[in-house]
Protein backbone atom coordinates (compact mmCIF):
# COMPACT_ATOMS: atom_id res chain seq x y z
CA UNK A 1 0.00 0.00 0.00
CA UNK A 2 1.32 3.60 -0.64
CA UNK A 3 1.97 5.70 1.54
CA UNK A 4 0.06 8.99 2.03
CA UNK A 5 3.71 10.87 2.53
CA UNK A 6 4.12 9.27 -1.05
CA UNK A 7 1.86 10.52 -2.60
CA UNK A 8 2.70 13.84 -1.32
CA UNK A 9 6.05 13.59 -2.28
CA UNK A 10 5.20 12.60 -5.81
CA UNK A 11 3.07 15.33 -6.17
CA UNK A 12 5.56 17.82 -4.72
CA UNK A 13 8.32 16.74 -7.26
CA UNK A 14 5.56 17.31 -10.47
CA UNK A 15 4.81 20.30 -9.44
CA UNK A 16 8.11 21.71 -8.08
CA UNK A 17 10.51 19.32 -10.04
CA UNK A 18 13.88 19.62 -7.84
CA UNK A 19 15.80 21.98 -9.73
CA UNK A 20 18.57 23.88 -8.55
CA UNK A 21 16.64 27.14 -7.92
CA UNK A 22 18.90 29.22 -9.25
CA UNK A 23 20.86 27.14 -12.16
CA UNK A 24 18.65 24.43 -12.83
CA UNK A 25 20.67 21.89 -11.95
CA UNK A 26 19.14 18.69 -11.53
CA UNK A 27 18.55 16.45 -8.37
CA UNK A 28 18.81 19.65 -6.07
CA UNK A 29 16.72 22.47 -4.82
CA UNK A 30 20.42 24.18 -4.30
CA UNK A 31 23.31 22.77 -5.44
CA UNK A 32 26.47 22.86 -3.35
CA UNK A 33 28.35 25.69 -5.89
CA UNK A 34 24.92 27.73 -5.60
CA UNK A 35 24.44 27.36 -1.89
CA UNK A 36 28.01 29.20 -1.74
CA UNK A 37 27.03 32.14 -3.21
CA UNK A 38 24.69 32.58 -0.49
CA UNK A 39 26.65 35.62 1.78
CA UNK A 40 27.54 34.54 5.24
CA UNK A 41 28.12 37.19 8.05
CA UNK A 42 30.98 37.82 9.24
CA UNK A 43 30.41 40.26 12.21
CA UNK A 44 27.70 40.41 14.82
CA UNK A 45 24.90 43.67 14.72
CA UNK A 46 23.17 45.40 17.81
CA UNK A 47 19.54 44.41 16.66
CA UNK A 48 18.04 47.61 17.77
CA UNK A 49 20.05 49.87 15.83
CA UNK A 50 22.25 47.87 13.19
CA UNK A 51 25.62 48.90 14.61
CA UNK A 52 28.39 46.36 14.78
CA UNK A 53 28.49 44.60 18.51
CA UNK A 54 31.84 42.89 19.80
CA UNK A 55 29.62 40.85 22.21
CA UNK A 56 26.70 40.79 19.63
CA UNK A 57 24.49 42.43 22.42
CA UNK A 58 21.68 45.20 22.80
CA UNK A 59 24.26 48.29 22.51
CA UNK A 60 24.05 49.83 25.66
CA UNK A 61 21.81 53.43 24.23
CA UNK A 62 19.44 50.64 22.62
CA UNK A 63 19.17 48.89 26.01
CA UNK A 64 17.90 52.24 27.62
CA UNK A 65 15.66 52.76 25.22
CA UNK A 66 13.84 49.41 24.64
CA UNK A 67 14.85 46.70 27.49
CA UNK A 68 14.45 43.05 26.70
CA UNK A 69 14.69 39.62 28.25
CA UNK A 70 16.39 39.12 24.69
CA UNK A 71 20.36 39.59 24.77
CA UNK A 72 21.13 39.54 21.49
CA UNK A 73 20.44 38.65 17.77
CA UNK A 74 22.41 36.57 15.85
CA UNK A 75 21.96 37.25 11.93
CA UNK A 76 23.07 34.47 9.54
CA UNK A 77 22.75 36.27 6.06
CA UNK A 78 21.66 38.97 4.10
CA UNK A 79 17.76 39.21 3.11
CA UNK A 80 18.63 41.56 0.22
CA UNK A 81 19.86 38.13 -1.37
CA UNK A 82 17.31 37.21 -3.23
CA UNK A 83 18.43 33.46 -3.73
CA UNK A 84 18.63 33.01 0.07
CA UNK A 85 14.66 34.92 0.02
CA UNK A 86 13.68 32.10 -3.30
CA UNK A 87 15.07 29.16 -0.93
CA UNK A 88 12.89 30.19 2.39
CA UNK A 89 10.18 31.15 0.98
CA UNK A 90 9.87 27.82 -1.07
CA UNK A 91 10.40 26.29 2.37
CA UNK A 92 7.95 28.07 4.25
CA UNK A 93 5.44 28.27 1.64
CA UNK A 94 5.95 25.20 -0.69
CA UNK A 95 6.57 22.85 2.08
CA UNK A 96 10.21 22.00 0.80
CA UNK A 97 11.18 20.39 3.95
CA UNK A 98 14.43 19.36 1.96
CA UNK A 99 15.36 22.73 2.03
CA UNK A 100 15.94 22.37 5.64
CA UNK A 101 19.89 21.14 5.18
CA UNK A 102 20.95 23.56 3.20
CA UNK A 103 19.37 26.45 5.16
CA UNK A 104 20.68 25.22 8.51
CA UNK A 105 24.10 24.67 6.83
CA UNK A 106 24.38 28.56 6.27
CA UNK A 107 23.58 29.28 10.04
CA UNK A 108 25.83 27.01 10.92
CA UNK A 109 28.69 28.25 8.67
CA UNK A 110 27.88 31.86 10.44
CA UNK A 111 27.75 30.40 13.78
CA UNK A 112 31.53 28.77 12.90
CA UNK A 113 32.62 32.05 11.68
CA UNK A 114 32.34 33.66 14.65
CA UNK A 115 33.23 31.20 17.08
CA UNK A 116 29.95 31.47 18.67
CA UNK A 117 30.94 29.18 22.08
CA UNK A 118 33.44 32.15 22.96
CA UNK A 119 31.61 34.95 22.41
CA UNK A 120 33.88 37.55 23.89
CA UNK A 121 33.24 37.82 27.79
CA UNK A 122 29.98 35.72 27.20
CA UNK A 123 31.53 32.54 27.16
CA UNK A 124 28.62 30.32 25.66
CA UNK A 125 30.22 26.86 26.47
CA UNK A 126 28.36 24.12 24.64
CA UNK A 127 27.37 22.22 27.72
CA UNK A 128 25.50 25.29 29.08
CA UNK A 129 23.59 26.23 25.85
CA UNK A 130 20.21 25.31 24.91
CA UNK A 131 18.73 25.08 21.68
CA UNK A 132 14.88 26.23 21.40
CA UNK A 133 13.44 26.58 18.08
CA UNK A 134 10.45 29.32 18.12
CA UNK A 135 7.24 26.77 18.73
CA UNK A 136 4.36 27.05 16.11
CA UNK A 137 0.37 27.08 17.04
CA UNK A 138 -1.00 23.63 16.91
CA UNK A 139 -3.12 24.84 14.18
CA UNK A 140 -0.46 26.18 11.82
CA UNK A 141 1.75 23.21 12.34
CA UNK A 142 -1.16 20.73 11.57
CA UNK A 143 -1.82 23.09 8.21
CA UNK A 144 2.19 22.99 7.39
CA UNK A 145 2.96 19.96 8.62
CA UNK A 146 6.02 20.76 9.87
CA UNK A 147 7.56 23.35 12.31
CA UNK A 148 10.19 25.06 9.87
CA UNK A 149 12.05 26.22 12.77
CA UNK A 150 12.50 23.12 14.90
CA UNK A 151 13.75 21.35 10.84
CA UNK A 152 16.58 23.96 11.44
CA UNK A 153 17.02 23.75 14.82
CA UNK A 154 17.54 19.64 14.89
CA UNK A 155 20.23 19.95 12.32
CA UNK A 156 22.30 22.27 14.20
CA UNK A 157 21.78 21.01 17.23
CA UNK A 158 23.12 17.38 15.88
CA UNK A 159 26.09 19.48 13.93
CA UNK A 160 27.42 21.09 17.27
CA UNK A 161 26.28 18.37 20.09
CA UNK A 162 24.06 20.92 21.94
CA UNK A 163 21.10 20.48 23.35
CA UNK A 164 17.24 20.84 22.22
CA UNK A 165 14.18 21.32 24.14
CA UNK A 166 11.03 21.81 22.10
CA UNK A 167 8.79 21.37 25.35
CA UNK A 168 9.57 24.24 27.49
CA UNK A 169 8.37 26.87 24.81
CA UNK A 170 4.20 26.63 24.16
CA UNK A 171 2.83 28.78 21.32
CA UNK A 172 -0.65 29.49 22.82
CA UNK A 173 -2.25 31.60 21.15
CA UNK A 174 -3.06 31.02 16.90
CA UNK A 175 -1.44 34.62 15.97
CA UNK A 176 -1.61 36.38 12.58
CA UNK A 177 1.68 35.59 10.72
CA UNK A 178 3.85 38.40 10.85
CA UNK A 179 4.83 38.88 7.61
CA UNK A 180 1.20 39.97 7.36
CA UNK A 181 1.06 42.55 9.44
CA UNK A 182 2.81 45.66 8.56
CA UNK A 183 3.31 48.29 10.82
CA UNK A 184 5.79 47.75 13.41
CA UNK A 185 3.39 48.43 16.52
CA UNK A 186 0.38 46.15 15.21
CA UNK A 187 3.46 43.36 15.07
CA UNK A 188 3.76 43.79 18.64
CA UNK A 189 0.53 43.50 19.57
CA UNK A 190 -0.15 40.86 17.18
CA UNK A 191 2.49 38.47 19.08
CA UNK A 192 1.96 40.13 22.51
CA UNK A 193 1.66 37.25 24.89
CA UNK A 194 1.36 34.15 22.30
CA UNK A 195 4.25 32.18 23.93
CA UNK A 196 3.77 30.37 27.34
CA UNK A 197 6.06 28.04 29.48
CA UNK A 198 5.21 24.46 29.44
CA UNK A 199 2.85 22.65 31.53
CA UNK A 200 4.96 20.61 34.21
CA UNK A 201 8.76 21.85 32.72
CA UNK A 202 11.00 21.19 35.15
CA UNK A 203 12.57 24.96 35.87
CA UNK A 204 16.24 23.54 35.90
CA UNK A 205 15.89 22.55 32.59
CA UNK A 206 17.12 26.19 31.45
CA UNK A 207 18.06 27.81 34.97
CA UNK A 208 21.28 29.51 34.62
CA UNK A 209 21.60 27.97 31.44
CA UNK A 210 22.54 30.30 27.90
CA UNK A 211 19.73 29.86 25.22
CA UNK A 212 19.37 30.13 21.33
CA UNK A 213 15.68 30.68 20.22
CA UNK A 214 15.76 29.49 16.71
CA UNK A 215 13.52 30.92 13.52
CA UNK A 216 13.66 31.64 10.31
CA UNK A 217 13.79 35.30 9.52
CA UNK A 218 13.21 38.35 12.03
CA UNK A 219 12.24 41.60 10.95
CA UNK A 220 11.44 43.69 14.24
CA UNK A 221 12.38 41.21 16.94
CA UNK A 222 8.74 40.84 18.42
CA UNK A 223 8.43 37.43 18.03
CA UNK A 224 11.92 36.36 19.46
CA UNK A 225 11.23 38.95 22.17
CA UNK A 226 8.11 37.53 23.13
CA UNK A 227 9.68 33.99 23.75
CA UNK A 228 12.15 35.39 25.85
CA UNK A 229 10.05 37.13 28.16
CA UNK A 230 7.98 33.53 28.43
CA UNK A 231 11.40 32.18 29.58
CA UNK A 232 12.70 34.85 31.99
CA UNK A 233 10.35 33.55 34.68
CA UNK A 234 12.90 30.29 34.76
CA UNK A 235 16.09 32.58 35.28
CA UNK A 236 18.33 31.63 32.41
CA UNK A 237 21.69 32.71 32.09
CA UNK A 238 21.14 34.23 28.43
CA UNK A 239 18.84 34.38 25.87
CA UNK A 240 19.57 35.10 22.50
CA UNK A 241 18.04 34.81 19.10
CA UNK A 242 19.66 33.47 15.49
CA UNK A 243 17.57 33.72 12.38
CA UNK A 244 18.91 33.51 8.73
CA UNK A 245 18.50 37.00 7.94
CA UNK A 246 16.42 40.71 9.14
CA UNK A 247 13.87 40.70 6.76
Amino acid sequence: MISLNKVFNWVLDVIFPKKCLNCGYENFYICADCLTKIPVQKSIKCFGCGRRSPTGRLCQKCNKKNASALNGLLVASDWNNLLLRQLIYNYKYNFIKELAEPLSQIMIAFLEKINFKNLSTNKLLANELILIPVPLHKRRLLWRDFNQAELLTKIISEHFKISLNTEVLIRSRNTLPQVDVKNKFRRQKNIEGAFRLGNKIDQNIIRQKSIILIDDVSTTASTLKECAKALKPFNPKEIWGLVLARG
